[in-house]
């Protein structure tokens, strides 16, 4: 039994479960969870009740005699993201969230994918304990969950630029900028075009959450890294483990390292996101249509990213400099689950 069905077996130990409480019950790829589930059907350990996967008497009898009885240690507080809202951020919080329930709906044509108001303060909660956001010149490339204007509402950066695909976004955190007298501006910006000058060796502190393809990590993070002064800069950007298997992590780290950038901090699953409701069912995606039992949909935040921060050593070095031709590998790869096809 490889790390995957032993996760996944173990997980079902207590109660049955849903598919998404399954893959959050797991380190791997979604590719590989439903690839488990598969070999434990066949088996004959697990099946359905209707609603959720549970273990079969064959699938109990397995579980009594190979392992103990699980224990989560994750901390209910904080939701294992390791920080509370702070009484110093509640306020942007509470504000901030009346902000976020005005934005645009996020689209599948870009890829989009929103964490919840509490989340973005989470994160700029923690960028603000790493020293990176206070008097900082502040970068972000994409923003359709609106942590710059969470982030400005702090008053703590010097400045915040943020260059974004879907004019409508981009709009909306301009006209928010204008009405709450925000130090933030944003832009529209295609990332397979170069990085424009004025934005080049300008910013302290980038963030970003690409698609997950190396090809599109690749770019996303280059233009990123252009943007930034030198060393000791900072950049803090997303990726998951659901649609990102380990072959495509160590590439992901080789490509930090030849751009200069060490890994200081990782905070696994830090991200969730609104991912819920019937929409997952209806619209395709490819975790839905593999799964061996059908889902029900999810009623809670079940996607999650782990959140990365990275620190320039050196010089910034982006691996890629010239305007990229958009196509469908930018986007789309083996482990892409959780999007349109």
């Amino acid at each position: 039994m490889d790390r995957i069905e032993y996760q996944v077996i173990r997980s079902l130990s207590k109660s049955s479960l849903s598919l998404w409480q399954i893959i959050n019950a797991q380190d791997g790829d979604i590719r590989s969870t439903i690839a488990v589930l598969k070999r434990l059907k066949e088996r004959g350990f697990i099946d359905s009740d209707g609603y959720n996967i549970t273990l079969t008497s064959s699938g109990r009898d397995f579980v009594l005699s190979y392992m103990k009885e699980f224990v989560d240690s994750k901390c209910p507080r904080c939701f294992g993201t390791g920080l509370i809202i702070n009484e110093r951020f509640k306020k942007t919080l509470e504000d901030f969230e009346k902000i976020f329930e005005g934005r645009p709906l996020e689209s599948a044509e870009f890829d989009q994918g929103v964490v919840p108001a509490e989340n973005s303060v989470r994160r700029v909660e923690f960028i603000y304990k790493r020293g990176d956001l206070e008097g900082k010149s502040i970068l972000f490339l994409g923003d359709d969950d609106l942590t710059s204007v969470a982030m400005a509402m702090t008053e703590l950066p010097g400045e915040i630029v943020v260059i974004e695909i879907d004019e409508r976004v981009v709009n909306y955190i301009n006209e928010v900028s204008r009405k709450l007298g925000l130090n933030l501006q944003a832009y529209i910006y295609n990332a397979v075009n170069p990085l424009p000058e004025e934005l080049k060796g300008r910013f302290d502190t980038f963030l970003n959450d690409p698609v997950e393809t190396v090809k599109g990590i690749r770019v996303f993070l280059s233009r990123c890294v252009a943007a930034l002064k030198g060393e000791g800069s900072a950049g803090y950007f997303g990726l998951s483990h659901y649609e990102s298997s380990l072959k495509k992590w160590i590439q992901v780290e080789k490509d930090l390292l030849s751009m200069n950038l060490v890994i200081t901090d990782v905070l696994r699953d830090f991200n969730v996101y609104l991912l819920t409701g019937e929409r997952i069912l209806k619209e395709g995606f490819r975790v839905v249509v593999e799964s061996p039992f059908k889902p029900t949909a999810p009623d809670y935040p079940w996607y999650r990213s782990t959140f990365f921060r990275v620190e320039v050593v050196g010089c910034p070095n982006p691996l890629v400099t010239e305007t990229v031709e958009w196509n469908r590998d930018i986007y789309f790869d083996e482990d892409t689950y959780v999007a349109l096809p």
